[in-house]
């Protein structure tokens, strides 16, 4: 059994040796992955690399397709909550941020493939935060999942 949001974070956190075995299950299971990085102290900026990474990986299949943009918007903003612990301003974070993001789209649990109405999107963001000061950042976590 695999859940959307367990392999997410899962993908965050590894070491490139197990992100590699990783890869090869999420490719099994019929997820599309992709994964990035972005360093900044503009939350633009962390959405717009999370949003052109989707679609150069086709995550986003159909961008004509209000629904796929809109999902992947909300679940990049909430991820990026959580990373922030609250809520966030559209420009500069006062923050550093030194960050690794996923985006998977599958099914919400592989145990319920056919019976699970619809695609699902996955964005987790993880890495450093803090004050623009070196020393003074810590490790954060952000995780989203909505339906397409």
């Amino acid at each position: 059994m695999a859940k959307i949001g367990k392999l997410t974070i899962q993908l965050l956190i590894s070491s490139e040796e197990e992100e590699k075995e990783l890869l090869k299950k999420i490719a099994q299971l019929g997820y599309k992955y992709a994964i990035g990085r972005a360093g900044t102290m503009d939350s633009k900026a962390v959405i717009a690399a999370i949003e052109i990474t989707a679609k150069r990986e086709g995550i986003i299949i159909n961008s004509s397709t209000y629904r796929e943009e809109h999902a992947l918007y909300h679940t990049t903003l909430n991820a990026l909550r959580g990373l922030c612990r609250g809520e966030i301003g559209i420009g500069s974070l006062l923050r550093t941020v030194g960050v690794k993001f996923v985006i998977l789209r599958g099914p919400m649990d592989t145990d319920n493939i056919g019976k699970d109405p619809g695609e699902w999107i996955s964005v987790g963001i993880y890495g450093m935060i803090g004050a623009p000061i070196k020393g003074f950042e810590h490790e954060a976590i952000g995780l989203e999942i909505n339906d397409i």
